[in-house]
């Protein structure tokens, strides 16, 4: 490997010869590393650019994303975070608001994000695969949120329990996002790309066709999940 600085359905696509197949972990709303990225990976129009959900939330342009990707034509999954948004822009703020921000077209085009990508090279998710099933057979809530598995699909987060990939045997190579606490996860037959941008960390992106990783460190710390907030605050008083 090289480094370098309606939903439920499977899609297949051929692709030309000369073109590549590009996966880009959690974005956020960090518009300005996203654009960075691409700037790096010289994008040309024969790419095959493949966002692997949760655009949006908690970083500080989250229309600017949706909007970038969407007038470049890159293929995006629908991540937990746009489930989550879909499921209360008609009554939650912050939902309503963003609701208002992206237009109709913006927000129709998110209503019709995938869950998955089957391809003859690859399987695309956002969060994971349920052990011994392709995704056709699984719940949305598993292919959006699964990271351990309790042999049920119950509890889809219990620390003690194995993570999803731990079954996962099939040769054909997954990648997937979701995972920010675990970051940058590698491994033979599954590719976890969540770097935690928005957390300050990095931004990533894997080239298919040459096994390459591609980073971009986040521009400054865009959000800080509201554990860490409690723990700072508490350990600095006054």
């Amino acid at each position: 490997m090289a480094f370098d600085s309606e939903p439920g359905k499977s899609v297949r696509m051929k692709k030309e010869s000369d073109s590549r197949t590009i996966f880009v972990g959690d974005v956020h709303g960090c518009r300005e590393e996203l654009e960075i990225m691409i700037e790096r990976l010289n994008v040309t129009s024969s790419d095959r650019i493949i966002m692997l959900g949760d655009l949006i939330n908690r970083g500080p342009d989250p229309v600017g994303v949706v909007r970038f990707v969407y007038e470049r034509g890159f293929e995006s999954l629908m991540g937990n975070h746009e489930d989550e948004y879909l499921r209360h822009f008609q009554g939650m703020e912050p939902y309503k608001s963003l609701r208002r921000e992206l237009g109709s077209e913006l927000h129709e085009w998110l209503t019709r994000r995938p869950l998955f990508i089957d391809s003859d090279d690859f399987i695309a998710v956002h969060a994971g695969l349920e052990p011994h099933k392709h995704p056709s057979e699984s719940a949305r809530r598993i292919l959006l949120t699964i990271r351990t598995w309790d042999g049920q699909g119950v509890n889809l987060k219990e620390a003690e329990n194995p993570p999803w990939y731990d079954f996962y045997q099939d040769s054909k190579p997954v990648f997937y996002g979701h995972w920010a606490r675990k970051g940058l996860n590698i491994r033979s037959n599954t590719y976890g790309l969540d770097s935690g941008c928005v957390y300050g960390r990095a931004l990533s992106a894997y080239i298919l066709e040459t096994h390459t990783l591609v980073q971009v460190p986040a521009l400054r710390t865009h959000y800080i999940p509201p554990s860490l907030r409690t723990r700072q605050t508490s350990s600095h008083p006054g």
